[in-house]
């Protein structure tokens, strides 16, 4: 316990706020990925859910520091499988039940009534999404359609490429790199106070945190984020280990770039990449302070400055060669203006 504490201490360090749980076997498709959450049915076929697991591992994460959300996964996970414990035989049972289903939808909706009732016992609901995850528009809204008859008050979360006709339907939206909402897109959901990030995975290839990426790259996420007005970054994934972990990076699972799968190491251990993403984070809370302080200051030059850092912060927007010195040599001029600003 003492070990797994440290290692989330590092991810809330470097501005890690949201909790991923898993709550069925399986999400990935990989075998790797147990729920934290065992369901069983017994004799009479009725459902039981054990939250013992679940329970000790949101406790612990948010002692460390990782409070502000809960992301449940997943009503949709890879492939449509499912796994329960049959109680009269002690076998696990795997069956697939598509989002389309009405096995999905009753038993999904008995799911989430007993889940909802445990997070407000436990005082976690109101910051708790479910998340869905990189799914087609007709699978999602199912899922979703599913989700708010069971209540109107879950919030739902969803990362994959940007879809207009989602928009409205999620209280956070993730898009993936290059398959983004417009800027303006992400200010019209902040005004309706539905918060936007995006995402890299195995995909793109720039800008990324892959062992060979020039670890400029996860600097600039940072600064990118920033310029996009987006409420923060996330990156799959932060500990996904094979066994080798210490001798080989590779993706385990499929053909993505070595150091896919994890940012950090067995021990609490960091890394160059997970640093230099964390200086991109530091960079972007100072410029959200600054942006503040600057709306109360009636000095002229400060605001001559932060309307610099604005154009300059454009400019990322517009990147589409993503040139290691390009890159190195934009956060350097946009370093210069928040200290400059911060000096101010």
């Amino acid at each position: 316990m003492d070990n797994l504490r440290e290692h989330l201490k590092l991810y809330a360090e470097a501005g890690g706020k949201f909790i991923t749980a898993n709550v069925i076997h399986s999400v990935w498709a990989d075998e790797t990925y147990q729920s934290l959450v065992e369901w069983i049915r017994d004799k009479n076929g009725s459902w039981k859910f054990d939250y013992t697991i679940f329970d000790q591992y949101v406790q612990l994460a948010m002692e460390t520091g990782v409070d502000k959300a809960i992301t449940i996964y997943s009503p949709i996970p890879y492939g449509e499988a499912f796994r329960y414990l049959n109680e009269v035989t002690g076998n696990y049972v795997y069956e697939r039940w598509s989002p389309l289903s009405d096995t999905f939808k009753t038993n999904w909706t008995i799911f989430l009534a007993d889940l909802k009732a445990h997070l407000e016992k436990k005082g976690w609901f109101d910051k708790t999404y479910i998340g869905i995850n990189e799914n087609g528009p007709e699978q999602t809204l199912a899922a979703i359609r599913m989700v708010k008859n069971q209540s109107k008050k879950w919030k739902i979360t969803y990362a994959g490429d940007w879809h207009s006709g989602l928009d409205t339907l999620l209280d956070d939206y993730c898009s993936i790199f290059g398959k983004e909402p417009a800027v303006d897109d992400v200010k019209k959901r902040a005004s309706a106070r539905r918060t936007s990030t995006f995402y890299v995975c195995c995909t793109p290839p720039k800008p990324n945190t892959f062992v060979f990426s020039p670890p400029v790259e996860g600097r600039w996420i940072g600064w990118y984020a920033s310029a996009h007005s987006y409420d923060g970054f996330l990156r799959w994934a932060y500990d996904t280990w094979s066994t080798s972990i210490m001798q080989d990076a590779r993706n385990i699972h499929w053909n993505g770039g070595a150091g896919d799968c994890f940012m950090v190491y067995p021990g609490a251990t960091s890394s160059v990449r997970f640093e230099k993403m964390r200086e991109g984070i530091v960079d972007y809370e100072k410029i959200k302070i600054l942006k503040r302080q600057v709306a109360a200051s009636p000095d002229p030059n400060v605001k001559r400055l932060i309307q610099q850092l604005e154009q300059h912060l454009q400019t990322l927007n517009e990147e589409h060669e993503l040139k290691k010195e390009k890159l190195e040599s934009d956060i350097e001029k946009g370093r210069q203006m928040i200290n400059e600003l911060s000096d101010r």
